[in-house]
């Protein structure tokens, strides 16, 4: 009865739609379907504090101005740290009459433990380990949902979004045990500075120049594989923050790291070409070692998804814990200082660009992390109403307080997503967070196993929703709805997919319209099917009713091998 469309989308996993409904899809339907208004209220997350770092927890909403893209936007949200619920779960409006924010979604706690193998060293990241054991233990007990992963050359899930502290400690447990990239990458570095100090790498003659010419060899293969290995981490650590995005709450990212170097091997460069003047033509290319670029935009999904970043620097003190006295190098002092403002911009950058804070690995550690609790039940919401919606841009924030002697953070701006991307980061959240709404009674089967080429299995996929349960428009002589359906899989390592979205038009003769709200409407798709995918999220929205369902089945697939 319907037209099939067809669409390819290849991300963590590989899916092929085939879309059909129940009722018929006109070609060219007479009237555009006419969907709900949507009301778009940004809430933004401000920290405040007296000259003393002092939180500041008794500001009014006429005490703050807050802009988007430079211009001043009126509040009509505000809610204090500590606001009293009432029944109901509203809380009372400020002094001035502006109406407070609710209190369902925000009173959410969500911390996420990112720990980064890729750059962490052994050196300091036991004590940092222990100490974030602890501070989590505590959390958990407060009723914050903890979900802990690690990534070296990829992600690995250690826990799920759990309030369970067994969960959290034993995850925690395991960090201690394993082994970390960073060491392995840092003993390479340090074997590249060693023969850079070899008497014969200064020499003239063909022996020096041969030396000179395999270490500037060596040195470039080396920057081109920790470039590799730190897009790779910076891709994944988007996508991941991107998964979070449809969790409701305050989401909280601590980043445990030696820091991701801005400038890659900057260290190396500069050592090369102060030994070595005249001989390191190279160094003009440095450029093509940044990943200022990519850093940023890590900044900014995560400001899409609403998640605060707070960093620790695992990094020992310079030249604590550099190796034996045989093993350094006579500038390790100069080598360490260029290395740890590399990496330092990442850990600064990630916090000051998503509001949140950056915490150095000393004895104060303890200390350090009650901040961030401190910081988060500490925050003032402040909500206003955009002139656009879902226009797919990214809007700049800005907010500064009137009375004197305090200054207020926040994140540096938003992404005013799409209504598909949306709805992707609900199907997404599903798969993170677990639980489904179904108002709609949506259902999900899914089809036997069919071989695809040489080794990619496909499995049918229909999902059911009952007519009775959609919004039908009359437009005169038909009822007309829409229904979109998006797709995300899950792999075992916490992965995700990006999301695939199809819309369906559905145009239903008004003499046959009762007979159509007894049945169901039907949408088929065909999954191609990869190792480690773990789970589907299923997301059916009416948009005329603006209702949606979300659904999660489980795959059987053959898990990915390591």
């Amino acid at each position: 009865m319907g037209t099939k469309t067809t669409a390819v989308v290849r991300a963590v996993v590989a899916l092929v739609a085939v879309g059909t409904a129940a009722a018929q899809r006109p070609a060219a339907p007479a009237k555009p379907v006419t969907e709900a208004v949507q009301v778009n209220v940004v809430n933004v997350e401000v920290f405040a504090a007296d000259r003393d770092g002092v939180p500041v927890l008794d500001l009014t909403p006429g005490e703050f101005e807050l802009r988007e893209d430079g211009r001043v936007v009126p509040l009509s949200n505000f809610l204090a740290p500590g606001a009293a619920r009432l029944a109901g779960g509203a809380v009372e409006a400020a002094s001035d009459g502006t109406p407070a924010a609710p209190l369902g979604d925000d009173a959410q706690r969500v911390m996420v433990v990112f720990a980064d193998d890729l750059n962490l060293t052994y050196m300091g990241r036991k004590r940092a380990l222990d100490r974030l054991g602890e501070y989590l233990d505590g959390r958990v007990r407060d009723g914050w949902r903890v979900l802990v992963v690690s990534y070296d050359r990829s992600l690995h899930a250690l826990t799920p979004l759990t309030r369970d502290p067994a969960l959290v400690a034993a995850a925690m447990a395991a960090l201690q045990h394993t082994t970390t990239e960073g060491s392995m990458l840092g003993l390479q570095k340090q074997k590249l500075l060693r023969d850079m100090g070899r008497p014969i790498a200064g020499e003239g003659g063909d022996a020096g120049d041969l030396m000179r010419e395999s270490l500037l060899r060596e040195t470039e293969m080396f920057a081109e594989e920790q470039l590799r290995l730190n897009k790779s981490l910076l891709e994944s650590l988007g996508r991941f923050v991107d998964s979070l995005a449809g969790l409701p709450g305050r989401k909280a990212l601590l980043f445990l790291s030696d820091g991701v170097q801005s400038r890659v091997c900057d260290e190396l460069f500069r050592e090369y070409q102060a030994r070595f003047p005249g001989k390191s033509e190279f160094i003009g290319t440095m450029s093509r070692y940044s990943l200022s670029l990519a850093l940023q935009e890590v900044t900014r999904r995560a400001n899409a998804s609403g998640v605060t970043f707070y960093t620790i620097n695992a990094r020992p003190e310079m030249g604590a814990g550099q190796g034996t006295a045989e093993d350094a190098v006579p500038n390790q002092e100069a080598v360490d200082t260029i290395e740890a403002m590399s990496r330092d911009e990442s850990m600064t950058g990630f916090a000051a660009g998503t509001g949140g804070l950056r915490l150095a690995n000393t004895r104060a550690l303890s200390d350090a992390l009650q901040r961030i609790t401190a910081d988060i039940e500490g925050a003032y919401l402040l909500g206003y109403t955009p002139s656009h919606f879902g226009d797919g841009r990214y809007h700049k924030l800005s907010v500064r307080s009137t009375r004197a002697g305090v200054s207020v953070r926040c994140r540096e701006g938003y992404l005013d997503k799409t209504p598909a991307e949306r709805q992707g980061d609900r199907a997404a959240a599903a798969l993170v967070a677990g639980g489904n709404a179904n108002p709609l009674s949506a259902t999900v089967a899914l089809g036997e196993p069919e071989k695809q080429g040489r080794n990619t299995p496909a499995v049918g996929l229909t999902v059911y929703v009952p007519a009775a349960a959609l919004t039908l428009l009359d437009t005169g002589g038909a009822s007309e709805g829409k229904v979109s359906v998006t797709i995300v899989v899950a792999k075992a390592n916490g992965a995700t997919s990006q999301a695939h979205r199809e819309t369906f038009p559905i145009k239903v003769p008004s003499q046959h319209l009762a007979a159509f709200r007894t049945q169901r409407t039907e949408f088929t798709f065909s999954l191609l099917l990869q190792p480690g995918d773990r789970s589907v999220s299923v997301t059916a929205r009416d948009e005329v009713g603006q209702v949606e369902s979300v659904v999660v089945t489980d795959l059987d697939v053959e898990p990915e091998k390591r």
